[in-house]
């Protein structure tokens, strides 16, 4: 009784809506930061709250994921009709030609997964930072640029180029929402593998409405 509800929450789902504005964002700044004279690679972090959801696992539809790569596709291609210029432009189609490698995720269970492309993912992730910060690595574009995961990564995890935190999930402690949000406020580094201390960067925060008074203080 008495509560207000938003029209648009009975045609997308409340994670969609979330999702949509994380990528709307994350373009945002990829655009401005791609076309710098010496470029800086932003990250979009999303926290889960079901592994299911996004690995394909038992024969389930990963439906996360599937949505993600559907709302991903197009932003691209609208991003594709606008004055942008040809190198991004490349980047892009370089981007849609393979949805699967701009994301990559990783979860606990992991660890004891053995297929050699998930293992890949997760050694780029955690470990080969000159390389998920690069838009060309070793001579080919290299779209990878959102992270999944459950919680907030491995202990020690840090990658200052998270410009974009999506949590399609709600926290428990308020440690642990300082843990996730902290994993956003580093000063980001450039292609060149330097702090960039010069500019001032903002971090987007996307959470849902029971996190607002945490996100305002």
């Amino acid at each position: 009784k008495n509560q207000a509800i938003h029209p648009s929450s009975f045609s997308d789902t409340y994670q969609e809506v979330l999702m949509k504005k994380a990528i709307d964002e994350h373009f945002d700044k990829e655009k401005e930061l791609f076309a710098l004279p010496v470029k800086i690679k932003p990250l979009t972090l999303f926290f889960i709250d079901d592994v299911h959801a996004y690995r394909e696992m038992d024969g389930r539809t990963p439906y996360l994921k599937d949505t993600f790569e559907r709302l991903l596709k197009q932003k691209m291609e609208s991003l594709l009709q606008e004055d942008i210029s040809n190198e991004y432009a490349d980047y892009l189609r370089a981007s849609l030609a393979n949805l699967a490698n701009t994301h990559g995720g990783y979860f606990s269970r992991d660890n004891s997964d053995k297929d050699d492309k998930i293992q890949s993912e997760i050694e780029e992730i955690l470990r080969d930072k000159e390389k998920l910060l690069s838009y060309r690595y070793e001579g080919t574009w290299n779209v990878r640029r959102f992270i999944f995961s459950k919680w907030t990564l491995k202990e020690g995890w840090d990658n200052p180029n998270v410009f974009t935190i999506c949590k399609l999930r709600s926290s428990g402690s308020e440690i642990s929402k300082l843990q996730e949000v902290g994993r956003g406020l580093r000063l980001p580094v450039n292609e060149a593998m330097f702090r960039v201390k010069s500019s001032q960067f903002e971090l987007s925060y996307i959470v849902d409405f029971t996190e607002q008074k945490f996100a305002e203080s």
